[in-house]
């Protein structure tokens, strides 16, 4: 998503490592290439496929804001005013009663202490937003498939990657926040820069509403597992501030710790006991490419006038 007022402090440490970023060029070449074969196969081997159109929402399931607990990764920490649009394409293969699915969803991740009714949180007055591309692959199954009322019913899981960039704002500015080393990253030997990278496993479900013979609309509802902490750049502890603009400069203090006391050094900041999560909730257009996915009846039971044998 375009970013006109973000700015680095650093110049020598806010460009992304060479590391992160061979991960998410590989990542996304993958999952083009993948695109690419399966396009191709459609019109060599005359499957069944279709692509979809995604239009949703997510919601970052982290340490800043949420409900009144306490640095939860859990859906019960749902912040309502954290939702923010999703947008995404994909290509699907139909086999039998399992589709195999690309998808690549970019949206935007929010996290504000403002947001709660928690003291503490409110008191940390933290907050972040972090842009995020999504790729994955996902296998979707549809296990009543042969069941009038139950046949639209679905559930997938899979296996992606991600790339995230947590930013927040200081006098109408947004600042990237991993440079600066906001729990002591460049300062500490024992406390290292986060991956903008990370794996992510999508699991979920929904349901399939038969439009016409080559489009179904799907409400789609999935979680997103991540491997990573620092979806919101909270984790641990708060370090020493003043070592902090030290080695980060003085925006790396004040954005590290935004309460109006200060708070003392070693005292929580987040919970590092659990990763941080996000689901996404939306619909889903799919419409078929070439022989349509209903001639064999793979998904919907088609009425005998318009069979084709």
């Amino acid at each position: 998503m375009p970013d006109n007022k973000a700015v680095n402090v650093n110049s020598s440490k806010s460009t992304v490592p060479l590391k992160s970023m061979i991960m998410v060029r590989f990542s996304l070449m993958s999952i083009m290439l993948a695109i690419s074969s399966l396009s191709f196969g459609q019109f060599a081997r005359g499957n069944s496929w279709s692509y979809t159109v995604y239009v949703g929402a997510s919601n970052m399931l982290g340490d800043l804001g949420g409900s009144d607990l306490i640095g939860s990764s859990s859906i019960r920490d749902i912040d309502m005013k954290a939702f923010r649009p999703a947008l995404g394409l994909g290509l699907q293969r139909h086999r039998n009663n399992v589709n195999y699915t690309a998808d690549i969803i970019i949206t935007r991740l929010v996290g504000d202490d403002a947001f709660t009714d928690a003291p503490g949180r409110q008191i940390r007055n933290l907050s972040v937003r972090t842009d995020l591309v999504e790729a994955s692959l996902k296998a979707e199954i549809l296990p009543f498939k042969h069941n009038k009322v139950l046949k639209g019913i679905y559930i997938n899981g899979g296996v992606g990657a991600f790339y995230f960039q947590p930013k927040a704002n200081y006098n109408d500015d947004w600042y990237k926040l991993r440079p600066l080393g906001t729990e002591g990253q460049n300062y500490l030997a024992d406390q290292n820069s986060y991956k903008l990278v990370s794996m992510v496993i999508p699991f979920g479900y929904g349901y399939k509403f038969q439009l016409n013979r080559w489009s179904t609309l799907k409400l789609d509802v999935s979680l997103r597992k991540t491997f990573t902490d620092y979806l919101d750049d909270v984790s641990g502890v708060y370090a020493n501030n003043s070592s902090i603009s030290e080695s980060g400069g003085s925006i790396a203090g004040i954005l590290a710790d935004r309460s109006v006391s200060g708070m003392t050094e070693g005292s929580q900041r987040g919970n590092g006991q659990s990763n941080d999560n996000y689901f996404l909730i939306g619909l889903k257009f799919e419409r078929t490419l070439g022989k349509s996915k209903y001639d064999d009846c793979t998904n919907f039971e088609i009425p005998s006038r318009r069979k084709k044998h």
